[in-house]
């Protein structure tokens, strides 16, 4: 008697295919379009980042070279969450993102969520999408 291949049921095959499929499209993703954005500000001058984002919440000088700091804070509506009858306040989000500067260009950029456990730079990449020409 021939032993039969060990192969799943059919009904696991077309989904197991399926997962299969969408980890292989999302790690042959090229990087976000936000990332971009970082990426789009080294070099910059300090006119033209000014131009497009507005003066800093903070500038330094430091030892690197001048520290320009942005902050974007999340609106209210954002977040609070639905709680029953009414809404529940959630945490406070935002984000800071310091630009260094070296010879009047940008030569380093730091996101930074708040709170740092988020994660969550989306509201960074607001702060400076007038500096970005897309391709």
């Amino acid at each position: 008697m021939m032993a039969k291949p060990l192969l799943p049921p059919r009904c696991l095959r077309m989904p197991a295919f399926f997962i299969l499929l969408l980890v292989a499209a999302c790690a042959a993703n090229p990087g976000a379009p936000n990332d971009d954005i970082k990426k789009s500000l080294l070099g910059k001058s300090q006119t033209e980042i000014l131009a497009c984002a507005g003066p800093p919440a903070q500038e330094n000088q430091t030892e690197q070279g001048l520290v320009l700091r942005y902050y974007k804070e999340a609106p209210m509506f954002d977040e609070s969450g639905v709680f029953l009858k009414g809404s529940q306040p959630g945490a406070h989000r935002g984000c800071w993102v310091s630009l260094l500067f070296e010879k009047d260009h940008v030569v380093g950029a730091e996101y930074r969520s708040v709170p740092e456990s988020l994660g969550d730079v989306q509201l960074c990449h607001r702060i400076f999408e007038s500096c970005h020409a897309p391709k």
